[in-house]
C-alpha cells in the first residue's frame, strides 16, 4: 500500500531557507526509509485471501528497519534529525487518529477473528458459524442492516471509543499547556521572545517560568483540596480502614508476607493445561459472548461519563496519565485511571498508534552519551517549527536531576568538599521515601531526615511535570524549576513521560531493558534515534558486563540460610528443592574464589596471568561452560533455576525478609563496607545497598552465564597475598559481542536511526551490532563497497579538492532492512588544510609508536614542534595526545627541561581536567583566553577522552588541531584478542563480516576522526589540521581511514618535512 500523503524533505518546515544541501538530503534519506517502513507494514498487515488462508505460512517476525546516517560535525546534523523526526511524528499522530485501532482484547476484537488458540485441528475457526452468518461485502443493503445490529455495534464501538477518548484527553492536555504558554509569552513579552527564541535558557526566561510555576502550584493545591472534598467521606473511611488493617499486622503476619507460594514447574503447568483443555474448550463461546454482553452494558452506562466531564476540573495527574492519553483506559473515568497505578480497565486494551497501553503518545526517543549532547538536541528542537507545541521530557539519573543539596553534597554548606556518588544519592533517596533515618556509610555521615522535602507535595510534582512540557526543557531547566517550588525533578520527569512526544535520555537508560521497565518507558512503535552511535557497542558492553565479589556471594548465602531456617517447616518440597540448588551454586562459587590456583604462567585464554606490579592480581579467562565444569555444576540446569528465581520472586522476598531482620543485613553490609573503606586507590568505594538484594546480583551474573561463549567470557580475579586486604576475589563477566543485546529494541521500535559524524565504515557498525542479521550485514558491506568506489575515490583526487562546490555530495543506499547515508562537509575546500608532519624541526623522525614515543629525544622534538607552531597559529590551539599516561610523561619532561614555560610564554596552557564535572569550567576559561588575547591559548587533551567528543571548539577555540600519534588499543588486552579472534573465525566461515585486523584499525581511526572533527563546527569556520606521525603519510590504510572532507591529495614524502608544513600552514592563515 502506498502512502500518498507521506511527508518529503521539501515539505519539512525547516527553520531557515534554504537548508544546506546535505541537510536536505539527510532528511530525504530518513523520510524515504520511514515511508518504505510504513508501506511494508501496511502490506504485511493486509488480510490474506481466504483461498490461501489454509496454506499461508506463519507471519514473519517483524524487525525494525535500521537507518545509519553519517554527517560530519558542523553540517547541522542534529537540526536535520530533529526536523525529519518531528515531521514524521506529526504525520503519524494524524494518521493514528484516523486509522482503526487494532484491538488486542479478546472481548472486543472482531468476532470473525478468533483467538489464536481457538482453531480446531482441521484449520477451521470455532466461529465459522458467525463468519458464515456475516453477509458478503457486495450486498450493500444487507451489510447496512447488519451494521445496525447490536452485535455489530458492540464490535465497532470500542474502536471508535478508544480514539474519541484519547482525542478528548489530548485536547484537555493541550488546552492546559496552551494556557501556560500564553501566560509565559505574556510575562516574557511576546515580541522580544519571538526574536530571541534561541535564548530560552537565559536567566530571564527561567525566572519567568519559575514565577509562573509557583503560581501554578498554588492554584493546583487549592483545586486539589476542593477535589478531595468532593470525593466524600465514604472513600476516606475505606482508605482509613485499609490503613488500619495494615497497621494492625502482627510480626507473624509480616513474616508471612515473605513466604514463597507453591511453585509449579513448566512441565507441571503443561500437564495441567492438557488435562483441563477439553473442559475449557467447551466454555470458550459462552465466556467470550458473555464478556461482550457485559462490556456492552458497562459501556452504555459509562460511555458518556468522560464525554460530559469538565476538563477544567481534571487534576494534573489525570491529564498526564498514559491510559487517558492513548485511549486504553476508556472504560473508566480519567480521575479513576490516574488514581490507579495500572488501571484494570486498560489491561489488554488497544491504544492509539499501537503503543503499549498506558504509555501515552507515540514517541521519538533520542539517546546520546553525554548530557551536554542531550541539551544540544533540546536546543535544536527550540529552533524548529514545533518549538511552541512539542512536548519534551529529559530523563536522567538522580545524580543529575536531584535538587536537594542535602542529598547531593557531603556538606551542603561547603560544596567544595565534593558531591556524593550516584549510588550514595540513590541510597539516600530511597531511604527518605521509606521514612527511614539515614545511616552512615564509611566516614561520611549523612544528614538525618525522616523524608525528602521535595516529595512532600505530590501536587507540586505533578504541576512541575506539566510545566516542564510547556516548553522544550533540558535537564538544567527542569532542575532549576524544581528548586524554585521545592518539587522533585526526578519523579516529575517520570510522571510527564506518558505525555511526552520527544524523550531525551542517556544511553544507559535506553539500552537496559530493566531500566526502561523501571521508569515505564515503552519503545513500541517509537522512532529511536541514537546519536554518536559509534559509542553504542562500548556502551552495550559496559551495561551487559557485571561482576560479583566474594562478600556479595557470602551475603547471599547468609541471607538465604536465615530465610530457609525460618520457613523450612512451612515451605513446599519443590521450593526447598530449588532453594537447595541456589545454595549449592553459592557454595561452589565461594569455594572457587577462596582457593586461587597456584600456577602463575601468563597466557591468553583459560590460563593464569600474574603481573609483577605490586598491585597486580591473578586472572583467568574462562568460557561460561568451562566455569560451570570447574564449579562442578555442569549437571545443573541454569535455565530452570533462573526461571524459578524469576517466577517465585525469591530475590525480592529475601530482601524484604532481611529488611525485617536488620542484624543479618547489617552484618553482611558491614563486611563489604570494611573492605571498601580499606581501599586507598582513590576510586569510589562500592557499598552494598539496602535496597538491592545480594541474590539479585548473583541472579544477574547467572543470567550472563546462559549466553554463548561467543557473546562473552568470565574473568576470575584473585588478589595477590600482599594486596588481599584491599580487594576481594571476584567473578567478572565481560561482553565481547553485543549483537543480540539490541533484539528487544528491534522487535518493539518502529525504526532505529544510528547517527554520527564518524559512523563509517558501516560494515564495522553492522559487525558490532547486527552480525547475527545476514540481510543487514550484506547490505552494509554492499553500501561500503560502493562508497569506497564512488565517494572515497572522488574525495581523494586533487581535482575534487580544488573544485569542490559549497553544496557537497551525498550518497545513500536503500534496502528494506538497512538504509545508509553519508555526505561531505558544508565548508569549501579552502577553509581547511590537512598537513602530514613526519619530521620535527631538527629533522628527527616523528615516531609515536608505543615503544619509542616516551624517549627524551622524541618528547623534546615534540616540544620544539609545538613551540614553533605557536608562533604562527592564532587564537586557540588544541593538542590531542594518545593517552593520559603519555600526557603525564611529556609534562614531567617539559617541566624539567623548561620547555613548558617556553610554550606558556607563547600561549596560555590548559589541560583536560581529571573530573568530568570540571570540563565546563576549564572550557570556559580556555575559550576566554583563546578569544580575548592576541597570543591565544593551547589546550592539551586526550584522544577518546572527555574533550574529544561532543565539545564545540568553534571559531577561535580551535584554529589549529594538532594530533600526536595514533591511539591504537592495547593489543595484549585478552578481551580485545578474544574479539579479534572471533571476528577472524566468522570472516573465514561466512565472509559477511570484517576481519579482526580491520576491526583493530577501525577502532584507532575512529578515535582520530573524532578528534579531527573538533576543528570545523559550521560552514564559515576554518582550521588547520596537523597530523604528527610518519605513519599518516606512509601507510595508505591510515590515510584512507581519515574523513573524506579532511583529506588533501595523496601524501607526498617531499611535503612532510617540518619546513614544508610550516610554510603551508603560514600561507593558510595569511589568507584568512
Amino acid at each position: 500500500m502506498e502512502c500518498t500523503n507521506f511527508p518529503t524533505a521539501d515539505s519539512v518546515p525547516f527553520p531557515y531557507s534554504p537548508p544546506y544541501h546535505v541537510q536536505r538530503e539527510l532528511m530525504s534519506a530518513i523520510l524515504t526509509s520511514l515511508r518504505q517502513c510504513d508501506e511494508s507494514e501496511f502490506s504485511c498487515s493486509a488480510p490474506s485471501s481466504p483461498k490461501n488462508s489454509k496454506t499461508a505460512s506463519a507471519p514473519r517476525k517483524r524487525t525494525a528497519p535500521i537507518i545509519m546516517v553519517e554527517s560530519p560535525t558542523g553540517t547541522g546534523k542534529s537540526l536535520s534529525l530533529a526536523c525529519a523526526a518531528m515531521t514524521w511524528l506529526r504525520y503519524r499522530e494524524e494518521e493514528d487518529l484516523k486509522d482503526p485501532v487494532d484491538c488486542e482484547d479478546d472481548a472486543i476484537r472482531d468476532v470473525g477473528s478468533p483467538p489464536n488458540n481457538q482453531v480446531d485441528r482441521k484449520g477451521s475457526s470455532k466461529y465459522d458459524w458467525l463468519n458464515s452468518w456475516q453477509p458478503s461485502q457486495s450486498d450493500d443493503k444487507t451489510a447496512d442492516c447488519v451494521s445496525r445490529t447490536p452485535l455489530a455495534k458492540t464490535i465497532q464501538h470500542p474502536r471508535a471509543l478508544v480514539r474519541s477518548y484519547a482525542i478528548s484527553n489530548r485536547t484537555a492536555l493541550d488546552g492546559e499547556l496552551n494556557k501556560i504558554r500564553a501566560r509565559l509569552d505574556k510575562l516574557a513579552n511576546v515580541a522580544a521572545f519571538s526574536s530571541q527564541s534561541s535564548s530560552i535558557q537565559s536567566s530571564a526566561e527561567r525566572s519567568h517560568r519559575e514565577n509562573l510555576l509557583k503560581s501554578g502550584v498554588s492554584r493546583a493545591m487549592v483545586a486539589e483540596r476542593k477535589r478531595s472534598r468532593g470525593l466524600g467521606h465514604a472513600e476516606t473511611e475505606i482508605r482509613g480502614q485499609k490503613k488500619k488493617r495494615v497497621g494492625d499486622k502482627t510480626d507473624a503476619d509480616k513474616a508471612g508476607d515473605f513466604m514463597l507460594d507453591e511453585y509449579h514447574s513448566e512441565e507441571d503447568e503443561k500437564s495441567s493445561r492438557g488435562n483441563d483443555s477439553q473442559n475449557n474448550h467447551d466454555e470458550d463461546d459462552d465466556v467470550t459472548l458473555s464478556r461482550i454482553k457485559f462490556d456492552t452494558k458497562k459501556r452504555s452506562r459509562e460511555s458518556n461519563t468522560w464525554e460530559s466531564s469538565n476538563h477544567g476540573n481534571w487534576s494534573t495527574k489525570a491529564m498526564l496519565h498514559g491510559t487517558n492519553l492513548d485511549g486504553s483506559g476508556y472504560r473508566d473515568d480519567p480521575e479513576k485511571n490516574a488514581r490507579s497505578k495500572i488501571p484494570a480497565a486498560s489491561v489488554g486494551n488497544a491504544a492509539v498508534g499501537g503503543v503499549t497501553p498506558g504509555s501515552g503518545f507515540r514517541k521519538i526517543i533520542y539517546a546520546a552519551r553525554t548530557h551536554s549532547q542531550l541539551s544540544q538536541f533540546v536546543g535544536e528542537l527550540r529552533r524548529t517549527h514545533w518549538a511552541n507545541s512539542v512536548k519534551v521530557v529529559a530523563l536522567g539519573s538522580r545524580a543529575v536531576l536531584c535538587s536537594n543539596d542535602d542529598v547531593l553534597y557531603v556538606s551542603p554548606r561547603d560544596k567544595t568538599k565534593g558531591r556524593r556518588s550516584e549510588a550514595e544519592i540513590t541510597e539516600i533517596c530511597l531511604d527518605m521515601q521509606k521514612n527511614k533515618k539515614i545511616n552512615s556509610l564509611s566516614a561520611n555521615h549523612y544528614a538525618e531526615s525522616s523524608s525528602c522535602p521535595f516529595l512532600e507535595s505530590t501536587v507540586a510534582v505533578s504541576t512541575l511535570a506539566i510545566h516542564s512540557l510547556a516548553r522544550p526543557s533540558d535537564i538544567e531547566d527542569v532542575v532549576s524549576l524544581g528548586k524554585a517550588v521545592h518539587a522533585c525533578s526526578y519523579y516529575s520527569s517520570r510522571q510527564a513521560l506518558a505525555a511526552a512526544e520527544v524523550v531525551v535520555l542517556p544511553y544507559n537508560t535506553l539500552l537496559s531493558d530493566q531500566a526502561r521497565q523501571s521508569i515505564g518507558l515503552s519503545l513500541k512503535n517509537a522512532l529511536v534515534v541514537i546519536d554518536e552511535a559509534h559509542n553504542l557497542p562500548e556502551a552495550l558492553r559496559a551495561i551487559s558486563s557485571c561482576n560479583i565479589s566474594l562478600p556479595i556471594i557470602e551475603a547471599a548465602m547468609s541471607q538465604l540460610s536465615s530465610y530457609t531456617q525460618r520457613y523450612s517447616g512451612r515451605l513446599a518440597g519443590r521450593n526447598l528443592h530449588y532453594l537447595g540448588q541456589i545454595r549449592k551454586v553459592l557454595l561452589a562459587m565461594a569455594k572457587f574464589l577462596k582457593l586461587p590456583p597456584s600456577s602463575s604462567s601468563t597466557t591468553a585464554n583459560g590460563k593464569i596471568e600474574e603481573c609483577s606490579e605490586p598491585s597486580s592480581i591473578k586472572k583467568e579467562m574462562l568460557a561460561a561452560v568451562d566455569l560451570m565444569f570447574r564449579l562442578k555444576l555442569d549437571n545443573l540446569n541454569l535455565f530452570t533455576l533462573l526461571r524459578y528465581i524469576k517466577r517465585s520472586g525469591i530475590s525480592q522476598k529475601l530482601l524484604g525478609f532481611v529488611s525485617c531482620t536488620d542484624s543479618v543485613l547489617e552484618n553482611d553490609r558491614r563486611g563489604i563496607m570494611e573492605d571498601s573503606e580499606q581501599r586507598e586507590d582513590g576510586q569510589q568505594s562500592p557499598f552494598m545497598s539496602k535496597h538491592v538484594s545480594a541474590l539479585s546480583l548473583v541472579e544477574t551474573f547467572l543470567q550472563r552465564l546462559t549466553c554463548t561463549s561467543r557473546e562473552g567470557k568470565v574473568i576470575v580475579e584473585w588478589p595477590t597475598t600482599s594486596n588481599s586486604e584491599k580487594k576481594h576475589a571476584m567473578f567478572r563477566y565481560v561482553q565481547i559481542h553485543s549483537a543480540s543485546l539490541l533484539d528487544s529494541m528491534l522487535e518493539e521500535a518502529h525504526a532505529i536511526i544510528l547517527a554520527g559524524g564518524t559512523l563509517r565504515p558501516f560494515s564495522h557498525v553492522a559487525a558490532e551490532l547486527f552480525s547475527h542479521m545476514d540481510e543487514v550485514m550484506k547490505a552494509a558491506l554492499c553500501a561500503e563497497a560502493k562508497l569506497s568506489q564512488e565517494c572515497d575515490c572522488t574525495a581523494s583526487s586533487s581535482e575534487s579538492r580544488t573544485t569542490r562546490p559549497q553544496e557537497s555530495s551525498s550518497f545513500v543506499h536503500f534496502t528494506p532492512q538497512l538504509t545508509t547515508f553519508t555526505c561531505g562537509h558544508v565548508i569549501p575546500a579552502s577553509n581547511v588544510i590537512t598537513a602530514y608532519l613526519s619530521y620535527g624541526p631538527t629533522g628527527h623522525k616523528l615516531d609515536f609508536r608505543h615503544n619509542s614515543r616516551s624517549s627524551n629525544d622524541m618528547i623534546d622534538e615534540l616540544g620544539r614542534t609545538l613551540l614553533n607552531l605557536c608562533n604562527i597559529a592564532p587564537s586557540g590551539f588544541v593538542v590531542f595526545l594518545p593517552s593520559y599516561s603519555y600526557e603525564n610523561v611529556i609534562f614531567q619532561r617539559w617541566r624539567s627541561t623548561g620547555m613548558l614555560s617556553r610554550i606558556h610564554a607563547k600561549k596560555t596552557i590548559f589541560r583536560e581536567p581529571k573530573s568530568s564535572r570540571d570540563v565546563d569550567a576549564t572550557l570556559s576559561r580556555y575559550s576566554e583566553a583563546a578569544s580575548s588575547s592576541t597570543a591565544g591559548a593551547i589546550l592539551f587533551s586526550v584522544m577518546g577522552g572527555k574533550m574529544s567528543e561532543g565539545i564545540n571548539f568553534a571559531n577561535e577555540m580551535a584554529r589549529t588541531v594538532f594530533v600526536v600519534g595514533l591511539p591504537y588499543p592495547d593489543i595484549t588486552d585478552p578481551v580485545l584478542m578474544e574479539k579479534m579472534q572471533s571476528l577472524d573465525l566468522e570472516y573465514k566461515r561466512s565472509g559477511t563480516s570484517i576481519s579482526g585486523q580491520t576491526y583493530y584499525q577501525n577502532l584507532c581511526m575512529r578515535t582520530v576522526n573524532q578528534s579531527v572533527g573538533r576543528a570545523i563546527r559550521h560552514a564559515n569556520d576554518y582550521a588547520a589540521i596537523v597530523l604528527a606521525d610518519f605513519r599518516y603519510a606512509s601507510d595508505s590504510k591510515i590515510w584512507k581511514g581519515l574523513p573524506a572532507w579532511s583529506r588533501s591529495e595523496i601524501p607526498n614524502q617531499s611535503r612532510v618535512s617540518f619546513g614544508k608544513v610550516m610554510k603551508s600552514v603560514t600561507s593558510f592563515f595569511a589568507t584568512r
